[in-house]
């Protein structure tokens, strides 16, 4: 179990200040107890620490980040009791670098099952794919939300025939 943060898209530091953060935050962490922020990670840094997460007890903000894939393999469930700008519990905003190549490419959240209580926010991730093939309703709880998903990547490879339209990625281990 380990502590969560509530800095918005503020930061302190350089790059390399917040990854170290980051990193000494959740690594080995299962629980985060408040909120998971991932604000302006660099492509250079490994985040495979972040696999152990399985749970979020507030919101998840991924934002101005340029690393390809976000490893959290293992995330089953986002509680939502804190919400980002008042109503979303997951949140993914300009994930690329304008100047380059380096850009957010998959989500990778497969295991992701249930956001108790708040919204979903993916806008303006110009390389993001697999975004607009995920049932968002079926694993937000509150059926009164829309999830606002749009303005991503745009030459995605389609879900892979097995996984009836429905999908985090490209393989047959992405279905959803």
């Amino acid at each position: 179990v380990c502590a969560g943060t509530l800095n918005g898209l503020s930061v302190t530091g350089d790059a390399q200040h917040q990854y170290q953060t980051l990193h000494r935050m959740y690594n080995n962490c299962e629980i985060v107890l408040g909120n998971l922020e991932i604000v302006l990670i660099d492509h250079s840094h490994d985040l495979s620490f972040l696999q152990t997460i399985r749970e979020v007890t507030g919101y998840i903000l991924i934002a101005m980040n340029v690393f390809a894939e976000l490893p959290l393999r293992s995330l089953r469930v986002i509680r939502g009791t804190q919400f980002y700008e008042g109503r979303f519990a997951l949140f993914v905003l300009l994930n690329y670098s304008p100047n380059s190549t380096q850009a957010l490419r998959q989500l990778g959240l497969n295991q992701l099952t249930e956001i108790l209580a708040g919204g979903v926010y993916i806008e303006k991730n110009i390389q993001l794919c697999h975004v607009d093939t995920v049932e968002w309703r079926d694993i937000m709880r509150d059926p009164r939300l829309e999830p606002v998903v749009g303005d991503n990547g745009k030459d995605c490879a389609p879900c892979h025939e097995s996984c009836g339209g429905h999908c985090w990625g490209p393989g047959p281990e992405d279905c959803q």
